[in-house]
């Protein structure tokens, strides 16, 4: 088997060191197909966030970095540590699946992925895949996937690294961190700790659960990082992480003010080639959700604990150089402890995948089938088709087609007092067509889809406000996104935009907190010492209801920022967020960051 695809083959498992250096030049992708193959290749629309990227953007929280992807829309209830709700082509945030280093991540009770108390500092790359995936992984892999790749270390010696700074609201943020290789054998371990005063949440509201609290509502976050991986024979590697997050968020609320929060992802995994053709990786682990909540009064009121126990087997075989075969198994298990009494805490789900794969004359052809079998909803069949053709390693086009579902979480089940045993899963099915070019300082991609989604599920209360979650909605969502490079006169500039229509068909209302028009504008220039950057966002108003009663204006944003290299081991950099100061919420009430600075500086051994 061709080496690159042995070391891309480590990525798929979750072993993906080798091939970092490997896809920066190659640019092998695998979070799309959970195989390797190079973007160029790929039925689907991939961006990629390198480490590069992230320092460069010099951003403090997950969703910031996410923010401006084309296709992928960002909101946030107030601030740092507050909920943050990240969607992908018009789907809601519980739509998309998020993994980290191939473990599913995300809450049971709530559905979707806490992204907001993942630090940067810890991430190596992201892959975002745009489009359905449960053909391949699954529930919630309806709206697109994004992986995040923690830190792995190489080298022949120790490399320490030491980041601090602080800035605007109170805020600072140190990590230490060590890495390195002895052997066979490479490591990655990192501690971060982030404190902030914050910004008051929430602008005071009226009605008979009005909420008043003007105050800053603080947050902090420290997070331990490891990865550790051995390799043996020609093609074999073992490798475990672990990655841990604990804090505390305040926010404001009648009931509860406050969380204690942990957030825990930990792994394992074994890959190895028993022939030249065929590799085959086992990988285990578990992530963990825990909050405790509190009053307003400090008084405990609430513990909602919930854990992802995953095994996975997985198979990818090459034919005749032109044949490929990935198949394998995956194995879920979803429990919930808490102090509500749910009518039920635990649940499994097995499902077996496939995967066909023709790379002929420059045409690519991908074919893929699952089938899950949930232990409350019985059975469940996606598939999905794509193509693309390559001309003259300068144009490329591609078309797909993929249905995809989500189950109902624990709260919509069996939430004492809410939850209906008797809902369906979410059902959906999409088409997407796209055309990429590139000529040499020129880059260019232009992309158009649509998805329709049945037995949606809303929160239907009546005379007496007896709610109860229900099966009842449609939904249409047709967009174009597209994404311009262009490097001229020592810039590199980025544009991306996104329009989209997110019809609810059962009312003919606009699905709530989409927005319609965004658009994105990164400029970077190395001048000598200095890295001088502008980040212009701009997006379009949005509903915050279901029945389109309450409209969130638009906005513009600017940001700048610039770093200086003292020499090959110290760096300077500061940023000046929301320049222009504009009064903006992407959440009705909830207020979003004024102006601010952050200044850094970093260290990094030889």
């Amino acid at each position: 088997m061709n080496k690159v695809v042995i070391r891309a083959l480590l990525v798929c498992t979750g072993l993906y060191g080798p091939v970092i250096q490997a896809s920066q030049q190659e640019e092998i992708i695998v979070t799309a197909t959970r195989a390797p193959i190079e973007a160029d290749r790929l039925p689907a629309a991939v961006t990629v966030i390198d480490r590069q990227d992230i320092e460069k953007l010099q951003v403090s929280s997950l969703p910031e970095l996410l923010r401006g992807v084309a296709g992928v829309d960002v909101v946030s209830s107030g601030g740092y540590g507050k909920v943050a709700e990240v969607r992908m082509r018009g789907a809601e945030s519980y739509h998309v699946l998020v993994l980290i280093d191939g473990i599913r991540v995300g809450s049971p009770t709530l559905g979707y992925a806490p992204l907001e108390h993942t630090q940067p500092a810890h991430i190596e790359r992201i892959e975002i895949v745009r489009g359905p995936r449960s053909s391949l992984w699954g529930s919630e892999a309806l709206g697109g996937v994004i992986q995040i790749f923690t830190r792995k270390g190489s080298g022949e010696k120790p490399r320490y690294s030491l980041d601090a700074g602080g800035g605007s609201y109170d805020t600072f943020e140190v990590t230490g961190g060590v890495s390195g290789k002895i052997r066979n054998f490479d490591y990655s371990a990192a501690v971060s700790r982030f404190d902030t005063r914050g910004i008051d949440a929430r602008q005071p509201t009226g009605g008979l659960f009005g909420v008043d609290q003007p105050d800053k509502d603080g947050y902090d976050n420290l997070s331990v990082q490891f990865r550790g991986g051995y390799e043996f024979g020609a093609d074999g590697r073992i490798d475990a992480f672990i990655l841990r997050t604990e804090g505390t968020t305040e926010y404001d609320g009648n009931f509860q003010d406050e969380t204690d929060y942990l957030q825990q992802v930990a792994g394992g995994s074994l890959s190895f080639s028993p022939s030249e053709y065929w590799n085959t990786s086992l990988r285990l682990g578990e992530a963990r959700d825990e909050t405790d909540n509190f009053a307003p009064s400090g008084d405990f009121s609430s513990r909602f604990d919930t854990r992802l126990r995953q095994l996975s087997w997985q198979n990818h075989v090459s034919l005749f150089d032109v044949n490929t075969l990935t198949f394998g198994i995956d194995y879920r298990e979803d429990k919930v402890s808490s102090t509500s009494g749910y009518a039920r805490t635990r649940r499994d789900n097995t499902g077996v995948f496939g995967q066909y794969g023709l790379n002929f004359r420059d045409h690519q052809l991908m074919v893929s089938v699952r089938r899950d079998d949930d232990e409350v909803f019985g059975s469940k069949t996606t598939g999905g088709a794509g193509w693309s053709y390559a001309w003259n390693d300068a144009l490329r086009i591609y078309a797909s087609y993929g249905t995809a579902y989500r189950t109902p979480t624990f709260n919509e089940l069996f939430f004492p007092y809410f939850g209906n045993p008797d809902l369906s899963p979410e059902t959906a099915e999409s088409w997407e067509a796209g055309l990429e070019g590139r000529h040499e300082r020129l880059g260019w991609s232009i992309r158009a889809y649509r998805t329709d989604a049945e037995d949606l599920i809303v929160t239907i209360c009546d005379e007496f406000f007896n709610c109860a979650p229900e099966n009842v909605n449609e939904a249409q969502v047709t967009g174009m996104e597209g994404e311009l490079f262009v490097q001229w006169g020592g810039w590199n500039a980025m544009f991306a935009m996104e329009y989209l229509d997110p019809e609810n068909q059962t009312t003919g209302n606009r699905l709530p907190r989409r927005a319609k028009k965004r658009l994105s504008l990164d400029l970077r220039r190395d001048i000598d010492r200095f890295t001088v950057g502008a980040r212009l966002f701009a997006e379009g108003n949005r509903f915050d209801n279901a029945p389109n009663t309450i409209k969130v204006g638009g906005f513009v944003t600017l940001d700048l920022s610039a770093e200086y290299r003292l020499n090959d081991r110290l760096m300077l950099r500061a940023r000046v967020a929301n320049l222009l100061d504009k009064d903006y919420q992407t959440v009705d009430t909830y207020n979003s960051f004024d102006r601010n600075f952050f200044l850094s500086f970093h260290y990094r051994s030889r």
